[in-house]
């Protein structure tokens, strides 16, 4: 039965989708959409290249086997709301604020794509499931930047180093 929460999170997915990958094509003004895939440069809106096969079987060997806790799905403990919870997708809207540090080493339930709503200023402290980073870098992600995550991929440790809200649209199916 297609419900009026599945038709606005088809609406939600679709759009993120649309306008992040499929925007720059049709866009008359390149300039206004122009895309990086480089998340520290600041030079366009970054779209995420997820993790392919090689990346996951990593992971795997890793022997991380806990999944983020039920609830607490993206933001892992930061201020979050739930905007749609269905039998099909997810969608929480996560406000980071400056100095909170989202833990990492754990598995990410959901296929997950991030959608930024404000610019994303965080460092990545310990790799997926790695040591700590000795000089961790500042990641830039403007408004619109997009994120792809594969379901079982590991989250990085992280610091928050300004506030900001991201979508996380996590693929139940």
């Amino acid at each position: 039965m297609f419900t009026t929460k599945r038709a606005y999170a088809a609406m939600i997915a679709a759009a993120a989708f649309g306008g992040i990958v499929c925007g720059n094509v049709f866009a008359a003004d390149v300039d206004k959409l122009a895309v990086t895939t480089n998340n520290t440069d600041m030079k366009g809106v970054y779209v995420g290249q997820g993790e392919d096969k090689a990346g996951l079987e990593r992971a795997a060997k890793m022997g991380i086997t806990k999944y983020e806790p039920e609830g607490q799905e993206g933001g892992m403990g930061a201020p979050q709301k739930t905007l749609i919870d269905n039998d099909v997708v997810k969608v929480n809207l996560v406000a980071f604020k400056k100095g909170f540090t989202r833990s990492g080493s754990i598995k990410r339930r959901y296929d997950t794509l991030l959608v930024y709503v404000d610019t994303g200023r965080y460092s990545i402290m310990a790799g997926a499931g790695g040591p700590a980073n000795a000089s961790p870098v500042m990641q830039h992600l403007l408004p619109g930047s997009a994120v792809f995550h594969r379901k079982e991929s590991i989250i990085s440790e992280s610091r928050i180093d300004e506030d900001y809200r991201v979508l996380f649209v996590m693929m139940k199916r």
